[in-house]
């Protein structure tokens, strides 16, 4: 176990917080393997071990295509639950990730219990954040709650928190020991052919068309060692940032309009989340948030924007904000 004393200060909270309680479960903007993976897991300790009465769990805004398939997989379905006594955040390093349900979680009054491995800084004096960066991810986290409450996990949980850890430290490349450890023991309960290819399942036409529409839009930028992707969809932005990635830019930075507001995807490489010395969750998201009004966050290698500008003022601040933040000057490539 990485951490015994943060367990069990998990496990206290959520005795005295639960216990006959509805309790509504939310992951952050879009979901992803880890957010969905460990709320799967905790949805089920809450009414087997901690006796709430209810827990349902949402993803706020549209799901990424790896959610779909892993709860569909898993039978997890997203339910609301009606006046919930208390709200669990599970992966939210931001409150402006839970997008619509912001407003509705921290103006009800009722307890808000954060779970998560991301630094943060908590915005509302009532939220109980349970926080530790020692974790990789916090389907790590709980799996050292499911063996500190002395369970046995079946396949489908040894599934969900693999899936969550797997992802979250980029197919165990930032793994340490102590991670390697627990997803041997998970492999062993699991048939990994059947579960990792939900993590890059066959999008639909619709968002394949989004993927080949921000490539053929795309303007790349050279900023020192790193080459920067920018380009400009209104639909499945994230999926279109990794895309980008994918293809070989270490940061991709996806815009489109929603309303009156710019929604931003920002998504790092593996090499500049790990060599840059930038977040993108914070470093960039505070750039722009000191810039326009709007809301965000995410974490080192991902962030999500919501900015009250138009798309390219925003595609403009987010490149110059990357530069300054690199300390070096951003030279668009010819084509």
């Amino acid at each position: 176990m990485r951490d015994h004393s943060f367990i069990s200060e998990v496990h206290k909270t959520l005795q005295h917080h639960i216990r006959g309680r509805r309790v509504q479960v939310l992951s952050h903007w879009g979901g992803d393997a880890d957010s969905v993976g460990s709320a799967y897991v905790m949805c089920r300790l809450l009414t087997q071990n901690y006796e709430a009465t209810e827990a349902g769990f949402l993803i706020p805004e549209e799901s990424a295509l790896h959610v779909k398939a892993i709860m569909q997989h898993l039978r997890f379905e997203e339910k609301p639950v009606e006046t919930p006594d208390v709200y669990l955040l599970v992966d939210v390093g931001s409150p402006h990730l839970l997008g619509e349900y912001k407003d509705n979680v921290y103006g009800s009054g009722k307890p808000i219990i954060s779970i998560d491995h991301h630094v943060k800084t908590v915005e509302n004096s009532e939220t109980i954040a349970l926080v530790s960066p020692k974790y990789l991810a916090t389907a790590e986290i709980v799996y050292d709650l499911v063996e500190y409450l002395n369970l046995v996990i079946d396949k489908e949980m040894a599934e969900a928190l693999f899936l969550g850890i797997y992802y979250d430290t980029v197919r165990l490349s930032i793994g340490d020991e102590e991670v390697a450890s627990k997803a041997s023991k998970l492999l062993q309960k699991i048939n990994p052919y059947s579960v990792l290819g939900m993590l890059e399942p066959r999008g639909d036409d619709a968002e394949r068309i989004a993927r080949l529409k921000g490539l053929r839009r795309a303007t790349f930028y050279r900023l020192g060692d790193w080459f920067v992707a920018v380009s400009r969809v209104n639909s499945y932005l994230s999926s279109v940032a990794r895309t980008l990635v994918n293809a070989g830019a270490h940061v991709a930075l996806v815009a489109g309009e929603k309303g009156e507001h710019t929604i931003l995807a920002a998504r790092g490489s593996y090499d500049f989340q790990k060599f840059s010395g930038i977040g993108l969750g914070n470093d960039l998201v505070s750039y722009l948030l000191r810039r326009f009004e709007g809301d965000g966050g995410g974490h080192v290698g991902a962030a999500r924007l919501r900015l009250k500008a138009p798309v390219e003022k925003v595609i403009e601040e987010a490149v110059k904000g990357l530069s300054m933040l690199l300390s070096t000057p951003a030279v668009e490539l010819a084509e």
